[in-house]
């Protein structure tokens, strides 16, 4: 490996084909056909990301750090790294992929603009909105330039700049967005495609967050419906759809409503994909509807799993884990529980210190979450 290559090769521990691939099972299974020797069968156990390593390591000796195979090795060893949680090697291999292939292919290359989506989204999941907007922008840009306004591609990645759009809050322009990107995927895909629902969801999201909640609770119930005419009541999408409109029926103070809409829900994710996020995001806001509708013991005991449940899949600094310790603290503030509620908050400020800095605008608000607990107030 060459330059940045190299020293990134050594960090994650990449080396010649040579090496060993993983633990060798050995049996005898006979002897050959002449009755003297054994038969020995090895067979080698190889795991994916030692299959990923090994592939970058060959692509490297084999073509040169800068062939395009080899960027496509080492973006296949950081979605591998991804999926298994090792998140800051996979970002790091991740922005030499994409630095790599803007250098090598163009800004405007598929295989640049898959690197690049892939890098902002992660960001995004990482709680880092700022960076992966920008990063989605510019792939939302290029396909516009090189694929045209109409294009599925271009489509795709202006429906997740608008849903990005919403998470930091500009929910006024996440609508223009979401608006342009369902005009369009009707014309182009038709108005029952999948991915015309999903953005219709996201249209929804930006009503919920501009307060109109009647607006936002009758498009998620439509949504629904459509999806699970079509893709069946237990897709993602009705399911994502149903949960969303139970948070609106949980904002307008609905919560007999929201809980009998949204138990099944969470049912359906604890049995079929248990300590996912997902599963885990449906727990937390079980927990917080069960804690609007008075039934605080459940709802403590239902987040207060959540909270294990996301500091075991992402750590206790990461931005889902903080969000549900904030969430739980609330919920003791609210029952006088003062002494254990600031624990929990001095909690959330230091990790959010860590993760953001003393600066971040999420750090000042965790500080004043402290103050009112301190003083008493909400």
């Amino acid at each position: 490996m060459s330059g940045g290559w190299r020293a990134l090769g050594r960090r994650l521990g990449l080396g010649r084909r040579g090496g060993a691939a993983g633990p060798a099972d050995v049996q005898t299974t006979g002897n050959d056909d002449e009755g003297d020797l054994p038969v020995i069968r090895i067979t080698v156990k190889v795991t994916p990301e030692e299959m990923a390593r090994w592939a970058l390591s060959a692509a490297e000796e084999d073509k040169g750090a800068r062939h395009p195979d080899t960027f496509t090795a080492a973006y296949e060893l950081a979605q591998v790294l991804w999926r298994q949680g090792a998140a800051e090697e996979a970002m790091e291999l991740l922005r030499h992929v994409v630095a790599g292939r803007r250098a090598v292919l163009g800004h405007g290359h598929p295989d640049t603009l898959a690197a690049t989506s892939y890098l902002g989204r992660s960001l995004e999941k990482r709680g880092e909105l700022a960076e992966a907007e920008q990063l989605l922008r510019m792939v939302w840009t290029e396909h516009r330039r090189t694929s045209g306004e109409a294009h599925r591609e271009t489509l795709a990645s202006l429906a997740v700049v608008a849903r990005i759009t919403l998470r930091l809050d500009r929910p006024a322009e996440a609508e223009r967005l979401a608006r342009q990107a369902l005009a369009g995927r009707e014309r182009v895909l038709g108005p029952d495609h999948r991915d015309t629902l999903g953005t219709r969801n996201i249209l929804a999201g930006t009503l919920r967050a501009q307060g109109r909640l009647e607006d936002a609770e009758r498009l998620y119930g439509q949504v629904g419906k459509d999806a699970a005419r079509l893709f069946g009541a237990e897709d993602e999408l009705s399911l994502n759809a149903h949960s969303n409109r139970a948070s609106v029926l949980a904002h307008q103070g609905r919560f007999d409503e929201a809980e009998r809409l949204y138990r099944p829900v969470v049912a359906l994710r604890v049995r079929t994909r248990p300590g996912h996020e997902d599963t885990l995001w449906a727990q937390h806001n079980l927990a917080s509807i069960l804690a609007g509708g008075g039934k605080l013991g459940e709802a403590e005991t239902l987040m207060r799993s959540v909270v294990e449940g996301r500091a075991d899949l992402f750590g206790d600094d990461h931005p889902e884990t903080l969000h549900s310790v904030n969430s739980l603290a609330a919920m003791l503030h609210n029952q006088g529980r003062r002494a254990e509620a600031e624990v929990l908050c001095r909690k959330v400020l230091a990790g959010t210190e860590r993760r953001f800095g003393p600066g971040d605008p999420r750090t000042a608000e965790a500080r004043e979450n402290l103050r009112v607990v301190r003083a008493g107030l909400g």
